[in-house]
């Protein structure tokens, strides 16, 4: 039996990049590419952070409906496309933690600017593709 925690947890601290989906006020997804740097490591709850202008347009939408999904894709030919809930994190120790020196060109304010927010996202189902051995094995459930 596969170790589905292991699987999440292989998958998203080996991408770079993390793709974000929410719902735009069409009712249509829409999809964009975040950094993933930090998800370098995650805990047994699976919950993943990502960076965000809180003025941006995703922000918007995550007000309006917390429902996402984010999509990961590895150089070995593995993929984890997750749904959950994402939400907004206002513990300022937090956010603190999370400021990475790279934030610095977006927010002249550096930690401290209004601008920078972090979003956590809380998985509650998954569906894993390994097509690394030729043949195609799809695994999907609930957390």
């Amino acid at each position: 039996m596969r170790n589905v925690k292991q699987d999440v947890i292989k998958v998203v601290t080996s991408c770079e990049t993390a793709f974000l989906s929410t719902i735009n006020s069409d009712g249509f997804p829409e999809t964009r590419a975040l950094n993933n740097c930090l998800n370098r490591k995650l805990g047994d709850d699976l919950n993943m952070y990502l960076c965000s202008n809180l003025e941006s347009r995703k922000i918007e939408q995550i007000k309006k409906n917390n429902k996402t999904s984010l999509y990961f894709n590895t150089n070995e030919m593995q993929t984890m496309s997750l749904c959950g809930n994402i939400e907004e994190v206002t513990d300022k120790a937090l956010k603190d933690k999370f400021w990475r020196d790279q934030f610095a060109p977006y927010y002249q304010n550096g930690k401290d600017d209004p601008l920078y927010g972090i979003l956590k996202f809380i998985p509650l189902s998954y569906k894993y593709y390994d097509y690394s051995s030729g043949i195609p094995q799809e695994v999907k459930g609930k957390f």
